[in-house]
Order: C-alpha cells, then structure tokens, then sequence
C-alpha cells in the first residue's frame, strides 16, 4: 500500500474534508486552513484549527514574554502558552501551529496548543524530497505544488525554480513508470501537454512529447494514423512544419541517439539541436505518410515526389525514391496511361531525373503499344498517332508510314489525304510524295531522293509554341487557315506567305484532348505553287 506524504496547505487537503451535503460530525481532526484565508473564515470560530506559514515576528509583554505570535500572511493573533512561549529571543522561521479559533471582541485570535518551528522552505523541501522513494512521483508532484503556492505567496523566486525543477523530475518518473499501460503513448503526451500547462521548465515536457510522438510513429503504418499524428506534432511543435533551416542542421552523434532514446537525446541536447529534432520529428511523420500513400496507390508518387521536393528539401532522397517509385509502375503501366500523364512522367525524367533519353524511351514504348492497338480497318487512328510521332519524337519517317497506312486501308479519304498535305505532300496517282520542301535557306531537296523532316526556320523555331506565341514572333496573321480532325484530335495548319521569296510557311498546331491550348507539332516551307488554291483566308 502506498503511503502519500502531503504537505500541509489547504489547497492539497481539502479531499480528505468534509464533502457537501453530507451531514455534520464531531471535529475528530484539527481543520488545515491557509494563512491568507484564516481571517475571513468566520465559520472556523470554535474549531481547531492548523496553519502553515511564515513567521513575522514574536510579541515580547513584560511579565508574560513572548507569548504572541504573528504571521505574514494573516492579522489573526495567535496566543502562545507558557509552555510553548520562546526562552529567548526566537528567530522568524517557518512554522506549523494547531490551536483553537476564538474571538477576542472584534479580533480573530487563536489560542495556540501546538507549535512546530521548522527549516527554511528550501531545506524542507529538499529534506522531504530525499526520504521519498526514488520511483514516487506522485508525492514529488505533491511537494512541488506546495513549493510553488508557497514560493508564489511570499515572492521566493528561488522556492519557485526549484518547484518547477522538481515537477519536472516528477513529470519524468511519471512517464517511465507509464511503459506497461495499454496506450502508453497517448499517456505521454497528454502528460507532456499537461506539463506545459503548468510551465514546467523546459525541455523536459518537449522531451516527454517527442517519446510519445516518436512512438505512435513507429506504430503507425497505415496513411489514415499518420494523418492523425502529423496534426499532434504541428500542436506540439509549431515551428517545426515551416523551419526548413533547422531541417539542414547536421545533427551528427544526436541522430543516432535521437533514435535509440527521443526523450534522453532531447533532454540532453542543446537548443539549436533540439530545435533540429524537433523538424526531423515532422519530416519523419511526413515522409512517412507519402511512402504508405505511394504504396498504396503507385500512380500517385511522382504527384508525391513533388509535394515531398516542396515540403521536404532537407529529404531529397525521398523525392527521388518517390518518383522511381511512381515511374517504375508507370512503366508496368504504360499502355493504360493518357498522353497528358506520359507527357508528365517524360517531364519528370527530363528535369528532376536529368535523364532526357529515359523520356524518348518511353515515348516510344507509349506509342509502339498505342501502335499495336491500331486496328487493320481503322484510317483515323493512324492518321491521329502520325501527329504524337510528329510531338513527341519528331519522327517524320513513322509519321508517314502510318499516314500510308492509313491511305491503303480507305484510298481517296480527305481526312487522310488532307494530312498528308498538311505535312507538305502531294499526290502522284496513288502515291504521296514530298512536294520538294525548300530549307530555310531557300533550298530545294534534290529530285528523286527522299526529304527529311524540314527544320523550323532560323533562327525562330516555332516547335512547341502556342497560337498566341507564334502570332507575337510571325509579327503578321496568317494568310490562310486549315483545319482537319481524327480520332477526338485536331490539326490546325496556320499558312503564311514568306515575303521576298517564293516560299509558304506552314505552321501545323496539334489540339491534343486535355491540353488547354494547341502547340506546333511542325513548321516548315514549301514553294508557293505547290498547293495552289489550298489557302483559305483568315476572316
């Protein structure tokens, strides 16, 4: 059976008073009352009572002696006995005093029956402190709250420190003795925040914090529990979420024991360090949180990687494990993916991986699948994958196998034959030749031979450029416009007369579905009479 040793305020005895409502019965027990109340405690006259306090000073009446005493924190005049009355002359320590409450005419008085002078507070404390056991925190808690109510009434700064030295003491066995509780951690916390309620010196309640935290982390494995952890750590730790240069602090030694203790490694470590612990505590939560949601949606980790890039610079590795992640299941993936997504992962190659040929590798895996999806009676999808050939890997040569393709499939179609135009072929019978397309130089192929894809312009290529772009580097409209569509895609061919030469400019947009505005898949020249009368003019 635990034995509590409570010291005498009144504050801490009143549960073992008389409850409300309860019917009245012989005083068998003197009444604890503080000093500053005992004077307006009218109801007390007649009663035994006991006061703890300080003493102000001892009455000294010829032929009688010291036979008064006074408190510093009440005018009631205590009426000391012969017997208990100071031989000489007495010094004014601490005292308990038990007596009977009378009233003298109008004065409050107390005809004491016991007086116990005691040490100074500090030796007190430290003396009732030292016969507790070493595992007792509630009896620690207890003295520390008399410490700090008594250090408070008489302004002893000194009384107050060690007050809070001593909760804190208490707040640490208390939370060690919690281990084998069924929710232990939650335990910690809410004795962690209770600490900071009752200021106690830091860093022991942060300590006692980062233990209960770090342990619902590391039995947390679900997205759902880390999402109710992330929010306690931001409560405990504010600063921590938006304190990214804490976050690039080289916490050395203080990382591995940070593991293997949080509570001992805070407590020990400075402020500069417990302030890096303290984000390392979030990113920890975070990061932890986008790894179960990339695993258990894939798809989602390069959206992930870009959230833990912002989030999370002092984790770049996170960022670059996210998105392998994410690109390693793209790619088992692949044929299910729309153009917008295989435009985002080839992105994401290209500038966070810096890899730019992984981008043209899986631009040709997307399209061989989409490729091997064509059906063998279908002209609109060849014609619709010659414009993604053209985008995305600029591959005149495959754009024009699949517009063949699609010609032998519905010969005479003016979808198909309309493309073929547009990318600056004309027909010869059956057959579809290039209409000898002049370089930017004003040059012409030789006849007979095979034409490569004719370069932009120099020195202002338009690949890749929205209307709006093109119209501010032309300086001039178009004077013809041509429109074709297959398969939900749209070609739009933008046709401008090249002043002083004998040249037409064509400039083909590609309105790709969810894209919100068209970009040019090709521009090139041709001699003004290879397609006569194939303007249209702008209105």
């Amino acid at each position: 059976m635990r034995t509590f040793v409570i010291p005498i305020l009144a504050g801490l005895l009143v549960p073992l008073l008389s409850l409300p409502g309860q019917p009245a019965v012989a005083q068998t027990e003197p009444v604890a009352v503080d000093a500053a109340a005992l004077g307006r405690r009218a109801d007390l006259v007649g009663k035994m009572v006991v006061v703890d306090d300080r003493v102000r000073f001892y009455q000294y009446h010829a032929g009688r002696g010291y036979d008064e005493l006074y408190l510093k924190r009440t005018n009631v005049v205590f009426r000391l006995p012969a017997l208990l009355r100071p031989e000489g002359s007495p010094r004014p320590m601490p005292v308990v005093v038990q007596g009977r409450l009378a009233r003298d005419q109008d004065q409050l008085v107390c005809d004491v029956v016991t007086l116990k002078v005691l040490p100074n507070d500090l030796d007190r404390l430290d003396q009732a402190v030292a016969a507790l056991s070493a595992r007792d925190f509630e009896n620690r808690k207890a003295w520390a709250a008399w410490a700090e109510a008594r250090g408070k009434a008489f302004k002893d700064n000194a009384l107050i420190q060690r007050a809070a030295s001593l909760e804190a003491e208490a707040l640490r066995l208390e939370g060690e003795q919690k281990r084998a509780t069924v929710d232990a951690p939650k335990e910690w916390l809410a004795l962690a925040e209770e600490a900071r309620r009752r200021n106690i010196a830091e860093p022991e309640p942060s300590a006692l914090a980062h233990k209960a935290l770090q342990a619902m982390l590391a039995a947390a494995s679900k997205s759902d529990s880390l999402k109710e952890i992330i929010p306690l750590i931001e409560g405990s730790f504010p600063d921590a979420a938006k304190d990214q240069t804490s976050g690039q602090i080289d916490l050395g030694r203080w990382n591995q024991a940070y593991t293997n203790d949080p509570r001992a490694a805070y407590r020990a470590a400075p402020a500069d360090i417990r302030k890096a612990l303290n984000r390392r505590l979030w990113t920890d939560a975070v990061a932890k949180l986008l790894e179960a949601q990339a695993a258990l949606d894939p798809r989602s980790a390069i959206e992930l990687a870009s959230r833990a890039e912002t989030e999370l610079p002092d984790r770049p590795q996170l960022a670059t494990k996210l998105l392998n992640t994410g690109l390693d299941q793209a790619r088992q993936n692949l044929g299910s993916l729309r153009l917008a997504e295989v435009r985002a992962l080839a992105q994401a190659y290209r500038e966070k991986l810096e890899d730019p040929q992984a981008a043209l590798e899986l631009y040709r895996n997307w399209l061989k699948i989409q490729r091997d999806r064509l059906s063998e009676t279908d002209a609109e999808g060849p014609v619709a994958l010659a414009a993604f050939y053209e985008d995305l890997l600029q591959d005149r040569g495959a754009a024009r196998e699949l517009l063949e393709r699609a010609w032998k499939i519905d010969p005479g179609s003016k979808e198909v034959a309309e493309a073929f135009r547009t990318r600056g072929y004309r027909r010869v019978k059956d057959q579809w030749v290039d209409a000898a397309p002049t370089t930017a130089a004003g040059e012409t192929s030789s006849p007979g031979t095979e034409s490569p894809r004719p370069e932009p312009s120099a020195p202002q290529g338009l690949r890749g450029k929205t209307p709006d772009e093109v119209s501010q580097l032309m300086a001039s409209k178009p004077e013809g416009k041509v429109i074709s569509g297959t398969k939900g895609q749209v070609v739009e061919q933008w046709i401008f007369l090249v002043p002083n030469r004998n040249q037409v400019r064509y400039v083909n947009f590609l309105h790709t579905p969810g894209e919100l505005l068209p970009r040019v898949v090709s521009d090139y020249f041709l001699p003004r009479n290879v397609l006569k009368g194939h303007l249209k003019p702008v209105r």
